[in-house]
């Protein structure tokens, strides 16, 4: 190689490399792709000299965006899905008279196409046409390689970017108009987002608010709490100085590797809940208690109907009959104002413990139930075992939950079956255990039976009576002693019901236990 051709090439070489840093300088200064991809065609045009230079991006649906450059650009546009196939199949391709004449669009003789590719994703195809014939010497393959390596770095990170924009501006809209108080907080607790809302409850401006710590903008400890890493209690609800009922939660933010980046609190507004919840529980509590007078004046009534004369069969089986529907009825009360109290969502019922003889509950709930049972000739027994403690409890509490879980088994057990209660320790536990020999509950059915107002519905019991909320009642009564309940069953081979509170804490007052006391009655 001559003198003059070494200088030629250098030449060459000079031009090209200013070329790319100007055309990645013009990339680094574009935002979307409407402004990036022009600086990267123009450049290659003017290094190549190119008559038809073509982009073409991948997009939704299998459509393609098309850029073009170069007075063949339009004419040439039918080679596009033949072109794009190779080089989906082969990666870069140079297509000539010699080996693919048939694939070369009109009036072009040279082409040569390279995959746009980033993060391992095909982000479209670059091609470019000569109507002469044209060898692409190792420098223009460096060059053009190069460019299309950073067209395809540049398209992805326009549409990541893009796509960023996009979710940004749904986000915010999505925040705007949510009626509840959103706030963001990064892993040093400085906020980074405050909704509308959120601005408003706590009187703060978004340009005010954002970088600072939450506690600077937020003074309420309970809220604050609630943004602890190693500990966040449960409060339910809480109430602002704007009279509005908030229910907070608070869920992490973590990256795709799992990395834990902040919080997001969101104050969920449940003040037209709490109203109706209020009220609801107003009302069954008026109405219940209104009721109790004169169910008992009813009751009294019938218990003296007997004073007044003698009553023949058939009058003293009506009365009978009353009377049934008038304990039916005053039980429903009494169960209607238990579970709402103890509703987690609607109750404010604080336990009354005091001293409780474990003994003595369990002998009471047998034989308050034990006229019921000798009339469906059910043996039912108890047992309870030795060293359990004068247990720190609501008395009258338990008293109705182990009560509840005796009347189903007598209620539900067929007539000559057996029911057994049971008390004994399982480790730290106290564990009230009914079991039956009836017709089972299916698993299905188990996962529901502690929820307010659920009948299990079989033909067997269509004459059985029952409000559906006996076992919300056990199963919360457990819960408000730090406990729990649950059933094991099966179909065709009766039911055992637990009741378990801890014996810890507030709920044991000392080590005296009662001894063995065990009875049968048939």
């Amino acid at each position: 190689m001559n003198p003059e051709e070494s200088q030629t090439q250098l030449n060459r070489y000079v031009e090209q490399q200013e070329l790319l840093l100007n055309v990645t300088r013009n990339i680094a200064r574009s935002v979307g792709l409407s402004e990036t991809i022009p600086h990267i065609l123009g450049g290659i045009d003017r290094a190549l000299n190119a008559d038809s230079v073509r982009l073409l991006l991948t997009g939704a649906g299998g459509r393609w965006q098309t850029f073009t450059i170069g007075d063949q650009a339009e004419e040439t546009a039918s080679a596009d899905v033949s072109i794009v196939d190779l080089v989906a199949e082969h990666g870069e391709v140079e297509i000539s008279p010699a080996n693919q004449p048939d694939l070369l669009p009109p009036g072009l003789v040279s082409v040569i196409a390279l995959p746009l590719t980033a993060h391992q994703t095909l982000h479209g195809v670059l091609w470019l046409g000569f109507q002469a014939a044209h060898t692409f010497d190792a420098a223009e393959r460096t060059f053009l390689s190069i460019l299309a390596g950073q067209a395809a770095i540049a398209i992805a990170n326009a549409r990541s970017f893009e796509a960023a924009r996009k979710r940004r501006e749904w986000l915010a809209a999505i925040l705007a108009s949510t009626p509840d108080p959103v706030l963001v907080v990064d892993r040093e607790q400085c906020l980074q987002l405050v909704n509308p809302a959120a601005q408003e409850m706590f009187g703060i401006s978004d340009d005010d608010a954002i970088g600072q710590q939450i506690e600077q903008v937020v003074s309420i400890p309970e809220i604050l709490d609630l943004l602890q890493e190693d500990e966040q209690p449960n409060i339910m609800d809480y109430t602002a100085a704007n009279g509005r009922t908030y229910s907070p939660s608070v869920s992490e933010i973590r990256t795709e590797s799992g990395e834990m980046t902040g919080w997001v609190l969101v104050l969920r507004d449940i003040s037209h809940f709490k109203r109706l919840n209020d009220n609801m529980s107003d009302f069954l509590s008026t109405v219940s208690h209104d009721m109790r007078s004169p169910l008992t004046f009813m009751k009294g009534y019938l218990d003296m109907l007997g004073m007044v004369g003698e009553l023949n069969e058939k009058q003293n089986d009506f009365v009978y009959k009353i009377a049934v529907g008038v304990v039916q009825m005053s039980d429903m009360v009494e169960k209607i104002l238990e579970a709402g109290k103890l509703d987690p969502m609607t109750g404010n019922y604080e336990l009354l413990r005091e001293q409780c003889d474990v003994f003595e509950v369990v002998q009471k709930a047998v034989a308050g139930l034990a006229e019921a049972a000798e009339k469906k000739s059910l043996a039912i027994s108890y047992d309870i075992a030795d060293g359990i403690p004068i247990v720190n409890v609501d008395k009258a509490m338990l008293s109705s939950a182990f009560t509840n879980l005796v009347e189903n088994a007598v209620k539900y057990t067929p007539e000559g079956g057996k029911v057994r209660v049971s008390v004994s320790l399982n480790g730290n536990d106290l564990v009230f255990a009914v079991t039956d020999n009836g017709y089972g509950i299916s698993l299905e059915d188990q996962e529901k039976l502690f929820e307010r107002n659920v009948r299990i519905h079989r033909k067997e019991w269509k004459r059985v009576k029952g409000s559906g909320l006996g076992l919300f009642i056990v199963k919360n009564v457990a819960q408000r002693h730090g406990g729990d309940a649950w059933v094991q069953s099966q179909e065709g081979e009766g039911s055992s019901f637990f009741l378990a509170i801890p014996l810890a804490g507030e709920n044991i007052i000392g080590s005296e236990s009662i001894g063995t006391e065990s009875a049968v009655a048939e």
